[in-house]
């Protein structure tokens, strides 16, 4: 359910209630939401339907939304719809931050997988069979 979170000056804010409760079957459990930041108004809503993401998002110029989820995928959504346009299976779980590069002219995309932490235990069985161990991967974004 999602529940708007009051702004308190100095407390942990995150935009939403947190909660590791399982969702309903067919139902979201969270949803990555697109907002015009001079309007505040709501541009596009993604349903997640497994697991909440851990990682932070990455926006770039050409389009594209990056982030990573707890069971290894790290995806592009479509930047003015949230429509899935890649999916890439890691060898872990990602929690950490996309960041991008440029090298001799072309645009990359990195990320950390490595499962670990707080939230393994928080998220018990949804991620128990997720592997541990960390690895660095890059890609080339399209031009």
């Amino acid at each position: 359910k999602f529940v708007p979170v009051e702004y308190k000056v100095g407390q942990r804010y995150v935009g939403l209630q947190n909660s590791p409760a399982a969702a309903a079957p067919f139902r979201p459990i969270a949803h990555v939401d697109a907002v015009e930041p001079l309007t505040g108004k709501q541009r596009w809503r993604t349903p997640i339907m497994d697991i909440p993401h851990y990682s932070a998002m990455l926006a770039t110029g050409g389009g594209l939304l990056f982030t990573g989820k707890e069971t290894g995928e790290f995806v592009a959504y479509d930047i003015d719809n949230g429509n899935l346009l890649w999916q890439f299976q890691t060898t872990s779980g990602i929690n950490a931050q996309p960041i991008t590069f440029t090298h001799k002219g072309r645009q990359y995309v990195a990320i950390q997988s490595g499962l670990g932490g707080v939230n393994v235990v928080r998220m018990g069985p949804q991620l128990a069979n997720v592997p541990r161990g960390g690895t660095v991967w890059v890609f080339a974004v399209m031009e």
